[in-house]
Formats: C-alpha cells, structure tokens, sequence
C-alpha cells in the first residue's frame, strides 16, 4: 500500500493567518486548538494535514491506544503507568503526527471515549473504549465535513 503525498505546507499561500495559527497551536498546546472554518475548497484540510507531515516524530508507549508519552508518568493511562510500576520501564516507539477527521456533531463521548456499556452489562467488567482522538491511527484534529 502506498502511502498518500502531502502538500507541503510551505507551498500554502494566502491563507498566512490560518498558517501561523496552526503554526502556533503546534508550539503552545495550551492555546487550546484552532477552529478552522471557510468555504468548501478553500484549503483548511490541506494546511492541516500539511502541519502534520512537517512536526517532528513524537515518543509514545508502544502499542498503547491512548498514544502516552514513556516520559512522562503524570499523564499516563493506568494500564502504561501501572506497566510502569511494575517493570520500571515502558517499550515504546516514535511515530509521525496524524490527522484526526472529526466529524460535524461529534459528541464529547465520541472523540475522547466512553464506558463499553456492552462489555460491562454482559460481563460485569468495567472497560473504556477509546474514541475517536485516541485511536492508534490517528491524532492531530481538523473538523472539515
């Protein structure tokens, strides 16, 4: 399978406000995210997208869902830090950024996740099933459609 090409994100022109947005979002997270909005075709995706392919590789927990940082104990899913606990060291793996997709009218429980309502009335057993942002195939956000 051939992996997909990416404009480059230096090849964006006239949308610079959208750029240093995206550009400043990627340096401070605690800005809390970006809302892109424009008409159809007018390039939000492609910057997005664009963005992801230029950051840097990030660490991550190997096969972990929730994509926790090895480094990094006070933010880890309780499986990572108590795997942590336990052997003292976590295996992990650097992985390019990923575009998330979000759908228009995700709810909360979609992009973060919820309770396995099934798996905990059948079983008794109390599981999370990870959302949209947490699946391994997936990271960075952008709502287009």
């Amino acid at each position: 399978m051939s992996e997909a090409r990416t404009f480059p994100f230096s090849a964006i022109v006239s949308l610079e406000d959208l750029k240093l947005a995206l550009i400043l979002n990627a340096v401070n997270p605690k800005i809390g995210g970006v809302l892109i909005r424009g008409s159809k075709g007018s390039g939000k995706t492609t910057a997005v997208r664009a963005l992801a392919d230029v950051l840097p590789d990030i660490k991550t927990v190997k096969d972990c869902p929730f994509n926790c940082n090895p480094e990094d104990p006070s933010n880890m899913c309780e499986k990572c830090r108590a795997d942590l606990l336990r052997v003292g060291s976590l295996s992990s793996q650097e992985r390019k950024m990923r575009v998330v997709d979000l759908p228009l009218g995700a709810t909360e429980d979609a992009v973060v996740g919820t309770l396995d309502i099934e798996k905990a009335i059948q079983s008794g057993v109390q599981s999370f099933e990870p959302g949209i942002w947490h699946k391994p195939t997936r990271t960075f956000s952008t709502s287009t459609k």
